[in-house]
């Protein structure tokens, strides 16, 4: 490795490392004021472009962060990074609908082979969940038919991991991976309430309610994957993976304080500073299944379910978590990638669909989410390619007056890979 590339491998630890929490805020939605937020799955430029499958497909082009068993596909140093944007228009009976967007960016990951074609490791920096809301509502006051309260709520943040990943080949067709996380980071929300109760106006208060929740500890996790050897030229491939009940040491501030308009304090009390609490992460299981001819073609199946209605949601004021689920069929082609004379040819063409059960619950509806995605990997040099993925999708229901969300995604990502890394160079 010369002193250029060992500035450019300390400049990526150091990025891991100072990173913090700004990568969790990749979604703008109502619904991620519940609990923990949003739930982001793991998952690459390449991997979105099929909608995230990974579970069982491992390719010696691109990182797999679904499962660690595949690690070991990469023979190559690999960098990868990616941002995601996203637009959606949010609409309930009775309201206008109105525009939201957010960007941030989604996961960065350093692998290199240590066994070349038998281990690999992988660090990676990616959200767990993710909090971004910013809502206005009214309501009337009991035995006040002409007075309303008016509420606004917003909160940030979310669960970030940093993760270190093995994965490795125990017999011929039979690769094992485990991974331990790093979780941190916190979520922020504030909710202020304009309590009217007499005339003038400024004589009326607003409470506001400030809460902060931090988040510092280890979760651990488990890959598995088969290869069965259909022909030379083909393969079917089995995955799974399971991620460990983990019951989070967190940290919990309320404080609560009363003004006036005009903005003088009329009370104030911290309700809690610091309160030590626990936040159950319940166990995820995820499985998979692949066709895959000449490394040219794929296609998969991906299923994952994880039960939060298991979870001590008590401690982050929910009550209705259910099981969560997701379903996932995705392919990819690349057309010739032998053919030198055509570069078209070497672009890799991706496609997919999912459908999730969220964990949120509301008059006996269970929020689902439904999405159709395209990507595709522009090959550039040494092996090295710029991902593109989108994603159009809607979830919720206006029945019921719930919120329905109707979503645009763009993910784009960089993957450097180079067999050169850590080879010192030699001179006769």
């Amino acid at each position: 490795m010369n002193r250029y590339q060992k500035a450019f491998f300390i400049g990526l630890l150091a990025s891991f490392l100072w990173s913090n929490s700004t990568i969790a805020q990749v979604t703008h939605s109502p619904y991620s004021s519940i609990g923990i937020g949003d739930i982001q799955d793991p998952t690459t430029a390449a991997k979105f472009g099929m909608a995230g499958l990974g579970v069982s497909n491992g390719t010696y082009y691109s990182l797999n962060i679904v499962n660690p068993a595949l690690l070991h596909y990469n023979r190559v140093a690999l960098f990868s990074a990616a941002i995601l944007g996203e637009t959606k228009t949010i609409s309930q009976e009775g309201f206008e609908p109105y525009a939201a967007g957010s960007g941030q960016l989604n996961h960065m990951a350093l692998a290199f082979p240590l066994i070349s074609g038998k281990l690999s490791t992988a660090l990676v920096l990616n959200p767990y969940s993710a909090v971004n809301y910013d809502v206005f509502f009214q309501s009337p006051i009991d035995g006040s038919p002409t007075d309303s309260l008016f509420v606004t709520a917003n909160g940030d943040g979310g669960i970030d991991q940093l993760s270190l990943s093995f994965g490795g080949v125990l017999f011929k067709g039979f690769s094992l991976g485990v991974k331990a996380s790093y979780l941190f980071s916190s979520i922020r929300k504030e909710s202020k309430s304009v309590v009217p109760i007499s005339t003038p106006l400024s004589n009326n208060y607003v409470a506001t309610v400030n809460e902060r929740l931090s988040f510092q500890d280890f979760m651990f996790g488990l890959g598995l994957a088969y290869e069965l050897k259909i022909s030379e030229s083909s393969s079917l491939n089995f995955g799974a993976t399971y991620d460990f009940n983990t019951a989070v040491k967190s940290k919990l501030f309320i404080r609560f304080d009363q003004e006036l308009l005009s903005g003088a304090t009329v009370f104030a009390d911290t309700l809690a500073d610091n309160l030590p609490i626990s936040v159950t992460l319940p166990e995820k299981l995820m499985v998979g299944i692949s066709y895959n001819y000449k490394n040219k073609a794929i296609i998969g199946f991906d299923y994952s379910t994880q039960d939060w209605s298991q979870s001590n949601s008590d401690n982050l004021g929910v009550s209705s978590y259910v099981k969560r689920e997701k379903f996932i069929l995705g392919a990819e082609i690349t057309p010739n990638i032998n053919n030198l004379n055509n570069y078209f040819a070497h672009i890799t063409y991706r496609m997919g669909a999912s459908y999730t059960k969220t964990p949120y619950q509301f008059e006996d509806i269970q929020i689902s989410d439904f999405g159709i995605n395209f990507g595709l990997s522009l090959p550039v040099v040494r092996f090295s390619s710029l991902d593109f993925g989108v994603q159009m999708g809607r979830r919720g229901t206006l029945t019921n007056n719930l919120i329905q969300e109707n979503y645009f995604k763009l993910y784009f990502g960089v993957s450097f890979n180079d067999n050169r890394w850590f080879v010192q160079p030699k001179f006769n």
